[in-house]
Parts: C-alpha cells; sequence; structure tokens
C-alpha cells in the first residue's frame, strides 16, 4: 500500500488541476454556469475512461485521462469557441464510453453522433445490433435537435455543393481513408491497444468530414499511444507530433518567412500528422522492438568543491534514462526548436506593454550606470551616427539576422559534429531562453532609442517612439529589453564553441562574436549596458539548471556514449532441407 501512495497523490493532484483549468477557461469565455458544468462532466467521463482502459506501457496510468481531456479542452476553447471545444470533447467521451466497455449498446455513439454525425464512422466497431441502434437514435435525436433549435451550420454536402467535381474527389479519398482505417482499429483493438484504435477511426473522421473544429483533433491524442521508430531516440518523434498538431494553434508551426510557405507550414503538419495516424503501421505488442527502451546516460564528471570535497550527492535531478548523449530524431529536434521560437515569440509580445514604467525603469537604470561610471552608450551611438549610412546600414543587418541564424548554425553543428555535446547545450538554451521571458514580463524596459531625453537615437535626427528597423518592430515588443538575449545567445555561442572547438582562429573568432554583438546593440541604441549584463546572468542561470537537471555544463568532456540496448532478436524461419536428386541413368 505504501508504494502505491505517491502514484495515488499525483492522480490526485492531475485530476484538481485538470477540473480546475477547464472550469476557470469556459467560466471565463462565457460566464455560463450551464457550459461549466457540461464542460467538467465531459472532462471528467473520458478521464475516467481513458483512466479505466489506459494505453499499455505508460508509468501514470490513471493520471493521463483527466490531463489529456483538459488539455484538449482547453486548447480548442482558447482556438475556438467554447461551446465547440466542450461538444467536441462529448464526441471524445461518448464514443469512448460506447467502444471500450462495449455495455452501452449503441446509445452513447448515437448520442455522439447526434453532436458529430462522422461519428457513425465507429458504428462497424459494435455488434450488428449496436450499430443499428446507434444509427435510429442519432436519427432520432437529431430530429428533435432539429425541431427545438433549428438547423444550423453547412449543408450535409457541405461547403463544396451537390454537383461539384471536389466534394466527389472527396468523398472517394474520405471512403478509401475510412476503410484503411476501420481494418486497422480491428487490428489494434485485438492487439490489446483499444485506444489506438479509437484514436486511428477518430482521425479518419475529421478526413472525412466536410467541416472540422480544434476539438476535433482530440483523436490525434488517442492516437499518439501508438509506438513507432526503431531506433529508443525516434520513439517520442511520433507522441510528440501528434500532441503538438492537437493542442497547439497552427501559427506556432510558421517560421514566418514569406506568405506563401507560411500557409503552407501552418497546415502541413496538422494534415502530416492525421495521414500518419490512419496510414502508419503502429507496433502490435507482439513486436520485439515494442520494449525498446533508451540506454542510460553515463555518469557525470565527479565535481569536487572549493575545499576538495565531493558535490552534492543527489544530483543530478534527472534518471540516467533521462539524460541520454546519444544524437537525437533531427525531425523531432526541428519541431522542438521551431514550437520553442514560436512560444518564446509569442509570450515575449504578449508581455505588458507599459510604456510609462517602461521608460521610467530605463530612466533609472541609466541613472545606475552613470552612478557606476558604465554609461558608455553616449560615446559609441554616436561614433555609429557620424559613421556614415553604411555603418548603420551593416549594424542593423547584423542586428536582425545574425541574432538567430548563428545560434542554430552552431545547434547544427554540434548535431552533426559533437552529439554527445547536444543535448547539454540545448537544455542551456532552452533554459536561458525561458528564464529571460520572465524579465520580459516582470521588468518592462524600454531600450534607450525610446527614451526621450537621452540624446541617443538609432538614426540622426530620430524621433524617440517612431519605428524603428522600419516594419520589423511591428512583430515585436520593443519594451522587452531586459535582459538582452542577443549578448545571452551570443554569449552561448562563445561559450559552446570554446568549450568545444580545438582550432584557435575558431575559439578567437567565438570570443570576437558576442564582443561585437555588444558594441551592436549599444552603438544601435537598442540595449543599455546593464540589459548585457542581465543576458550574460540568463545564461549562467540556464548552465545552473543544465547542471542540476544532467550534471552536465556545455564545457564538458565529450561523454564516452555508454552501449545501446541489445538489438531485438529476428525471427528466422528454419531453412527448407535440401533434397536430393539422384543422378540420370
Amino acid at each position: 500500500m505504501a508504494g502505491s501512495r505517491p502514484g495515488a497523490v499525483v492522480t490526485a493532484v492531475c485530476w484538481v488541476a485538470a477540473l480546475t483549468a477547464c472550469a476557470v477557461v469556459t467560466w471565463t469565455a462565457g460566464r455560463r454556469p450551464v457550459l461549466v458544468v457540461a464542460a467538467l462532466g465531459a472532462v471528467a467521463l473520458a478521464g475516467a475512461l481513458v483512466a479505466r482502459w489506459p494505453p499499455p506501457g505508460v508509468p501514470v496510468p490513471a493520471a493521463v485521462g483527466p490531463v489529456g481531456a483538459a488539455a484538449l479542452l482547453v486548447g480548442a476553447a482558447l482556438r475556438g469557441s467554447p461551446e465547440d471545444a466542450v461538444r467536441g470533447v462529448w464526441v471524445v467521451a461518448l464514443v469512448l464510453l460506447e467502444v471500450l466497455p462495449r455495455r452501452a449498446g449503441g446509445l452513447a455513439l448515437g448520442a455522439a453522433a447526434a453532436l458529430h454525425p462522422v461519428a457513425l464512422l465507429f458504428a462497424p466497431l459494435l455488434r450488428a445490433r449496436a450499430a443499428l441502434t446507434a444509427a435510429a437514435t442519432a436519427a432520432a435525436l437529431c430530429f428533435l435537435l432539429r425541431l427545438r433549435y433549428g438547423f444550423t451550420g453547412p449543408g450535409p454536402l457541405g461547403p463544396y455543393g451537390p454537383s461539384a467535381p471536389l466534394f466527389a474527389l472527396r468523398l472517394v479519398v474520405a471512403a478509401a481513408v475510412a476503410v484503411l482505417a476501420l481494418r486497422r482499429a480491428r487490428a489494434l483493438a485485438a492487439d490489446g491497444q483499444p485506444l489506438l484504435a479509437v484514436g486511428v477511426v477518430g482521425c479518419a473522421t475529421v478526413a472525412a468530414a466536410p467541416v472540422a473544429g480544434p476539438a476535433d483533433l482530440g483523436w490525434l491524442l488517442l492516437a499518439a499511444t501508438g509506438r513507432l521508430g526503431r531506433r529508443p531516440e525516434d520513439r517520442a518523434l511520433w507522441p510528440v507530433v501528434a500532441v503538438t498538431a492537437a493542442l497547439l494553434p497552427a501559427t506556432l508551426f510558421d517560421p514566418g518567412v514569406e506568405p506563401v510557405s507560411s500557409r503552407l507550414l501552418r497546415e502541413t503538419p496538422v494534415l502530416l500528422a492525421l495521414a500518419a495516424a490512419t496510414a502508419l503501421p503502429f507496433r502490435r505488442r507482439t513486436d520485439p522492438r515494442w520494449r525498446l527502451h533508451r540506454a542510460p546516460g553515463p555518469p557525470p564528471p565527479r565535481r569536487t568543491g572549493p575545499l576538495g570535497r565531493p558535490g552534492p550527492p543527489r544530483l543530478p535531478l534527472l534518471p540516467a534514462r533521462l539524460r541520454p548523449v546519444s544524437r537525437p530524431n533531427p525531425v523531432l529536434e526541428l519541431l522542438l526548436i521551431q514550437v520553442g521560437y514560436g512560444v518564446y515569440t509569442y509570450i515575449r509580445n504578449a508581455a505588458p506593454d507599459r510604456v510609462a514604467d517602461a521608460t521610467d525603469h530605463a530612466r533609472r537604470l541609466y541613472r545606475l550606470e552613470q552612478a557606476l561610471h558604465l554609461d558608455i552608450e553616449p560615446a559609441l551611438n554616436g561614433w555609429a551616427l557620424r559613421a556614415g549610412d553604411w555603418v548603420r546600414d551593416l549594424a542593423q543587418e547584423y542586428y536582425r539576422v545574425l541574432h538567430v541564424t548563428v545560434p542554430l548554425a552552431v545547434l547544427l553543428w554540434l548535431y552533426v559534429r559533437h552529439p554527445a555535446r547536444y543535448r547539454t547545450a540545448r537544455t542551456v538554451l532552452f533554459a536561458a531562453t525561458g528564464l529571460a521571458l520572465l524579465g520580459f514580463w516582470g521588468y518592462p524596459l524600454a531600450p534607450p532609442r525610446l527614451v526621450p531625453g537621452t540624446g541617443l537615437h538609432e538614426e540622426p535626427g530620430g524621433i524617440p517612439g517612431e519605428s524603428p528597423l522600419g516594419a520589423l518592430t511591428a512583430l515585436t515588443n520593443q519594451y522587452a529589453a531586459m535582459p538582452s538575449l542577443h549578448i545571452g545567445w551570443a554569449a552561448w555561442c562563445a561559450l559552446v564553441v570554446v568549450g568545444t572547438a580545438r582550432t584557435p582562429w575558431v575559439r578567437a573568432v567565438a570570443v570576437l562574436y558576442p564582443v561585437t554583438t555588444f558594441l551592436v546593440v549599444v552603438a544601435t541604441a537598442n540595449h543599455w549596458v546593464l540589459d548585457a549584463v542581465g543576458g550574460v546572468a540568463v545564461l549562467l542561470a540556464g548552465c545552473l539548471v543544465a547542471f542540476l537537471l544532467t550534471g552536465r555544463l556545455p564545457t564538458d568532456r565529450d561523454p564516452a556514449a555508454p552501449p545501446g540496448p541489445p538489438a531485438p532478436e529476428r525471427v528466422t524461419r528454419p531453412a527448407a532441407p535440401a533434397v536430393r536428386r539422384s543422378p540420370p541413368e
């Protein structure tokens, strides 16, 4: 009993947090008690069903259900209307109630089909009598709802019209996807993976439906329980892709290059995830690769304190299996980097744009620099304004372009040439960026060019408050200057390259990069000197976070990767006995 107590506490905390989040989001959206009760009922039913029939191999099965259902409802409510979000979660819950215990007799599926008619695609998974009951129940409920509330929404043939060739093509594709999904769902259900079977058919319903909302992507959360990958490093790719496509807005997949590619990159991840859920060959439980686990990472280097004593015995905090040093999956890394940068941009731009507070903080910071004799901004800015247009144009391009491209190039270099250092360096970079967001949110600070009376401008005769750097500032929060991530990311590049490279001139260039960045951001009046100090501080804090979690630093030597798990045994068929032929007489 004592061993199950921590799991029960985790489950209870997850239930309370999930229901509280759903109540807060739905109440804030509409302030209607009926909607809040409906949301809590849908999340409670879906969470209880998933906890009762958990996916195989999940460490904390009882906590997966409420967290997943609440995340689906909250994400759909934030991206659309709360009514559609609650209706979508109820469809998922009713289908699970019908398919998992197989005791509803078709009534639950009929109710789900009344809310979303494409849910009748689950009928072939039931017995014949239950399927007929579901169809009759759906027809009766739809008739009653139409009499009571009237019919709203697109026609039964969708927005394409009854005679459009595009509708005919869509119908053929939807039928093919449905047949493929149902065949695979039957096999997966027989293999003991009912949640995955429901998720595969649910993804087919999204492909078959003429109109789909954010909550309809909740089937991807069930399909995320499938296992793929030949390497342990590839095992997390499919769950992460499915969860991000189902819960996060499409704008986070957009790198913002130009309109055409942005439109394609916004929609492609969701479409690819749906296609993968209905077509990828998920592993069966009898497959030897089903039990594929990642080899534990090597022990971190032993460190001693200033008095020669060993370091804290409880570090690192993460277990060995969560501290690998092998090369991760490249697609997963690109996805995490893009989504992470999208979240960083969203939070940075959503930070409070308090102009008066930001300007007041900047004046106080400048007075502190003057007291410490660090106020070199007027000298550098005056030199840049007198040097000529080509110097200002070069500095502006340096400020805009290299800020992102150089860290990405360093990450690519580590991934290809020094994979054992890649994970530690990436953890430091992400931790430092996350800590910087706290500074943007809690301490708005105006850059020198936006503070009247300092005499610091980006252009000769520039007016504080005008749009600097062209249209670029329309996409950023101009009052998020502390700490300076231009300096933090540049110092991260220097720290990683100096600790990894062996060529002297490469190290010299790496050291000059943050120095040049500091001169550029101060000369263009985009940052104060103490902003650069804040950037270095968040970098050191990121190193501390990585050390606490993994016991490693970016300057450590390349650890020797431990031997990987043994390859699964291949089932070979016995060779047929050789048939001797008598020579011809």
